[in-house]
Formats: structure tokens, C-alpha cells, sequence
């Protein structure tokens, strides 16, 4: 007799299937006007794709190296040594690996994928509290940058064919819901520590740790010499991101600009917060859809637009997988035993 599935075990499929239906729902929506899989691929420039294929490693060990400035003043305090540092192959490996679960799992659920394999690492002072902080202040930050670029890119796009008003309107929005994350990280990150143990003195004790533990490492953050660097790479790799985009544009045939192009990447940075199929299926091609009909023709959006989606989705998903696979190679050398004092 089969066993009935565990209640663990319907959750998770309860996610696959809302994953799978909300992602088949958007491709739904976007298949009327975008080729989903274009019978013959637009690729004027192939030299122009392979640059962008080559930027695909700068751009991700960037997105990789930034939770150092988070991280290394723990691990810094954990051992009393300033020299020490969490792993580098520890750091870009998580990276890699992380985003590319990201990709896979339903509803985003991969998120948790980067803080969960550092915590295990072992290394003195980074804990699930501590790298769970890093990531959420990453993601504040890069949730400001994308709304930024969103809104900078539709004010400064020379080919806007259409009003833009509904699509700045949800940037605003987005811009305040990232604001307010950032602006309560920020108030738990200057909680003086006696404030903080008041405020969880009633809580459980395990909830209270973590607490504590979230704080210093914001904490850490706010001071000038780990949060400005953190804002610098992020920067970097959102411009990155924009110039790899722009490339693909042109390679496709799409000789749009840099404020384009910026665009793009923030509607559909916005766009893949949706609850769409793994690997981002069906967000990403909405909000490209979305992107490209402020700023290309409708018989351009069908010939070249059809083909710059699969190629970026394409390019997106599989450089992600091709590089996990160096990043696995990375944590299988990360030592146990804790940081060492790397210089």
C-alpha cells in the first residue's frame, strides 16, 4: 500500500503547480504578440553575441564577490583576526551555485539557497542570521538600482513609441516598497544594541538570537567602509548587466541606446519578481514583452524583439548553469575548518 505523501511533501508540490500554472498563464499572455521560440533566429551581428557571452563571467563573479563586505567584519570579529575573510571559493562558489538555483526552484524560492550554503559552511561568525542579513541587504539595494534604471533609462530613451505611464507608475511604487525595505534595515542596523535586547526580551529564545545576530551584521553595513563598497559593486554589476543587455540588442538587429537598454533591464528586473515558472519562464518574457513595446515597432517586436528574447533568456539561463558548475567545483574546495586569513 503506497504511503500517503508527507504534509511537507504536498507543499512543495502545491509550489511546483502554482509555479508551473503561473508561469504557463504568463507565457499565455505574452505568446499574441512575441514569438516565443522564433522559427528563424534574427542574429545580424553574431560577433556582438559572443561578447556578450564573454561579459557573462565578469558579470556574475561581481553579482558573486559583493556579501564579502558583509561578511568578512564577522568573520573578522569571530576569530580576532583582521585578516581573516570568509573563503573566496566559499563566496564566488555560493554565488554561482545560489543563483543558478534561483533559476531553477519555483516562486523564488531559491533565495534562500546562497544563505543556507554559507551558513553550513562552518565558518566562525557566519551563521543563517548573519548571511540571511547580507543577502536581504543586497537585494534592497538591488531593488533601488532597478527601479533607478528603470526610470533613468524611460527618461532618457530617444525611441519611446509609447506613453511610459503605467510603466513609471509601478516603478514608483516598486521604489517605495524597496525604500521602506532599505529604510528598516537601516533602523534595525542603528537599534542600539541595549535597545534590541529590550525589544526581543520577550521573544523565544531562538528568535532572539537570530535578532541580534541580523542586526550586527546590518550594522556592519551601515559603516562607510563595508556599505559603500557593497553600493560601488553594485553598481558595477547593474552596469554589467545593462552593457551585456545592450550587446545582445544589437547582435538581434535592435540598434537601440544605453537608456534602452536600461529600461529593459528594469522592467524585467521588476518583471521576475511575478510568481512565474522556473527559470523565470514567463515573467521574463512579459516583462520583455512589456519593455520592448514602449521602444520598437510592432513588425520589429515579431522579427528582431522575438529573437532577443529567447537569446537573452537563453543566454541568462544557460550561462547560469554552465557556470554552477565551477562554483560547485569551488565549495568542494571550501575548507570546514574555518576561514584561514586570506589576503
Amino acid at each position: 500500500m503506497t504511503a500517503a505523501p508527507s504534509r511537507s511533501g504536498r507543499r512543495t508540490l502545491l509550489l511546483w503547480l502554482a509555479s508551473l500554472v503561473g508561469g504557463a498563464l504568463l507565457l499565455w499572455l505574452a505568446a499574441p504578440r512575441l514569438e516565443l521560440w522564433p522559427r528563424s533566429l534574427h542574429l545580424p551581428r553574431p560577433d556582438l553575441l559572443l561578447a556578450a557571452i564573454g561579459l557573462h563571467v565578469p558579470y556574475s563573479l561581481a553579482r558573486s564577490l559583493r556579501l564579502r563586505y558583509a561578511l568578512d567584519p564577522r568573520v573578522q570579529a569571530a576569530t580576532g583576526d583582521p585578516h581573516a575573510r570568509l573563503p573566496r571559493p566559499l563566496l564566488y562558489g555560493s554565488g554561482l551555485v545560489g543563483f543558478f538555483v534561483i533559476l531553477l526552484l519555483p516562486l523564488r524560492l531559491g533565495e534562500l539557497s546562497r544563505p543556507l550554503i554559507l551558513a553550513r559552511a562552518g565558518v566562525p561568525g557566519v551563521g543563517l542570521p548573519e548571511a540571511i542579513a547580507a543577502v536581504a541587504s543586497e537585494r534592497a539595494v538591488d531593488g533601488l538600482l532597478v527601479v533607478s534604471l528603470l526610470l533613468l533609462g524611460v527618461a532618457n530613451a530617444d525611441t519611446l513609441l509609447a506613453s511610459a505611464a503605467g510603466v513609471t507608475r509601478v516603478g514608483h511604487l516598486m521604489g517605495l516598497v524597496f525604500l521602506t525595505l532599505v529604510l528598516g534595515l537601516g533602523a534595525l542596523a542603528l537599534t542600539p544594541p541595549r535597545w534590541l535586547d529590550r525589544l526581543v526580551a520577550g521573544f523565544p529564545t531562538r528568535l532572539a538570537r537570530f535578532l541580534r545576530h541580523f542586526a550586527v551584521t546590518l550594522r556592519d553595513l551601515a559603516a562607510p567602509r563595508t556599505g559603500l563598497p557593497l553600493v560601488a559593486w553594485s553598481l558595477v554589476y547593474w552596469a554589467l548587466t545593462v552593457g551585456q543587455l545592450w550587446l545582445v540588442l544589437h547582435a538581434c538587429g535592435l540598434p537601440l541606446g544605453l537608456a534602452e537598454a536600461a529600461a529593459i533591464v528594469g522592467i524585467v528586473g521588476l518583471s521576475i519578481q511575478l510568481p512565474g515558472g522556473p527559470a523565470q519562464v514567463g515573467s521574463f518574457q512579459v516583462g520583455s514583452l512589456t519593455a520592448l513595446t514602449l521602444l520598437v515597432s510592432e513588425a520589429d517586436l515579431q522579427g528582431p524583439g522575438s529573437s532577443f528574447v529567447a537569446v537573452s533568456f537563453l543566454l541568462g539561463l544557460f550561462g547560469a548553469a554552465v557556470l554552477a558548475i565551477p562554483g560547485a567545483w569551488l565549495l568542494a574546495r571550501t575548507p570546514r575548518s574555518g576561514p584561514g586569513s586570506e589576503r
